[in-house]
């Protein structure tokens, strides 16, 4: 397939095609773009939390059930969670009911761990 001038492709664009082309490549790049600002943001955001709380806290130092999942997750305090069905501090984070242990695995997502 080779044309008369040597090369390998022929591709000829009419000014519609090449705007179909410029356009589709913009909408790749700014989506590229939007995804990495969205993860990036995610990022911080953990962060965030993450600066905003210390170890070192018992359940009883706790003020949310977020911080206590940081205790439990983030710096090991695994007396958090006594009774292994994964939701530390129950006095703060309630039993362990459907919903609870789904806010814990919420928050775990969030924190990174």
């Amino acid at each position: 397939m080779q044309s008369n001038d040597g090369s390998i492709f022929n591709i000829q664009f009419n000014d519609s095609s090449m705007t179909k082309l410029l356009s589709i490549t913009l909408l790749v790049f700014v989506a590229t773009k939007c995804i990495a600002e969205s993860n990036l943001l995610s990022r911080l955001e953990s962060y965030r939390t993450t600066q905003s709380y210390s170890c070192g806290k018992t359940c009883g130092q706790v003020r949310s059930c977020k911080e206590a999942v940081y205790q439990w997750c983030i710096c090991g305090y695994s007396r958090a969670d006594g009774d292994n069905d994964g939701v530390p501090c129950e006095k703060v984070c309630g039993q362990s009911t459907p919903g609870n242990v789904s806010n814990v695995r919420s928050i775990r997502r969030e924190l990174g761990c």
